[in-house]
């Protein structure tokens, strides 16, 4: 049996827990092969199509977009699985052999962010914005909810989910007419929502 994957199965078992609650530090496997320092990182990005392979270096923007992947990673899986059956096409093998849960691809990522922003069109529409306006919604301080490609801002997927939700956040038309999933503060009101 190669090292890595005798590392891989010992990981796998569950750690026994500490008497505070915690799990005890995984401790690597004598003849465990070294890798540099964030190999695993440069891996992950080929793996999920971030950079392609002849690139060993990346940029705080692929960083970025690695970290806003594994974020929606459980969310896009669900969605995939609920919608289409299954998230086969969206994801790649952890690694040859794993048992470990697929990955997320770039190519997901971005099916996942058309599919939230068509969800929640149909959303602000249901609740009242015009259809010719839905681009032009902002968050309560002012902040637009979905970008120049129509797909949602940070501030719009926030506000989105909070809504579906079914707790107490405010939007904006354009024209300054507020919606929400309360009442809206009167007019002059100092209450915050």
């Amino acid at each position: 049996m190669s090292p890595a994957l005798v590392l891989v199965l010992a990981l796998a078992r569950p750690a026994p827990a500490l008497e505070l609650g915690g799990h005890a530090r995984p401790t690597l496997l004598v003849g465990a092969s070294a890798r540099p320092p964030g190999r695993e990182t440069l891996d992950e990005m080929w793996r999920r199509g971030i950079l392609p392979p002849d690139q060993s270096r990346w940029s705080p923007a692929d960083e970025a977009l690695l970290l806003k992947i594994r974020a929606a990673e459980p969310a896009a899986l669900a969605l995939f699985r609920r919608r289409y059956g299954t998230a086969r096409p969206w994801t790649v093998r952890a690694s040859a052999g794993s048992l470990a849960p697929d990955l997320l691809t770039k190519a997901g990522y971005r099916k996942f962010e058309f599919l939230l922003a068509q969800d929640a069109i149909s959303y602000f529409q249901n609740k009242g914005a015009d259809a010719k306006w839905v681009f032009r919604l902002t968050d309560w301080e002012g902040k637009p909810l979905f970008d120049g490609s129509g797909l949602l801002t940070d501030e719009g997927v926030s506000v989105y989910r909070r809504a579906r939700r079914g707790l107490r956040v405010f939007w904006r038309g354009p024209g300054g007419r507020v919606y929400g999933t309360r009442r809206p503060p009167a007019p002059g009101s100092t209450e915050n929502p």
